[in-house]
């Protein structure tokens, strides 16, 4: 019997989790410098033009956004432990079936 789809499965799962973590870490570093004078370094894709200069951006535009993608992290860290719970039940049953 065949498990390498398991752990591929849980692994996928983790790094899910691990980019929404990050993305969840980025917004949460654009909105809390939104009141920062900054020299533009630093900026994320979102506040950049399509040249790579930095553009000037509503800060309450930025903040809707950003508010989107804590939202749109959160629910991509969910669907990822769902993934993982999902793959560790189908590796009890693959357990309990072989013994």
């Amino acid at each position: 019997m065949e498990l390498s789809p398991i752990p591929s499965a849980i692994q996928s799962g983790l790094n899910g989790v691990q980019k929404a973590q990050r993305g969840l870490a980025e917004s949460a570093q654009n909105i809390a410098s939104l009141n920062t004078n900054t020299n533009n370094t630093g900026l994320s894709a979102a506040e950049t033009g399509l040249n790579g200069n930095a553009t000037q951006q509503n800060p309450s535009s930025v903040l809707t956004t950003e508010a989107v993608n804590l939202v749109v992290n959160e629910h991509l860290a969910k669907a990822n432990i769902n993934v993982i719970k999902t793959a560790d039940e189908v590796l009890g049953t693959l357990i309990d079936t072989k013994a």
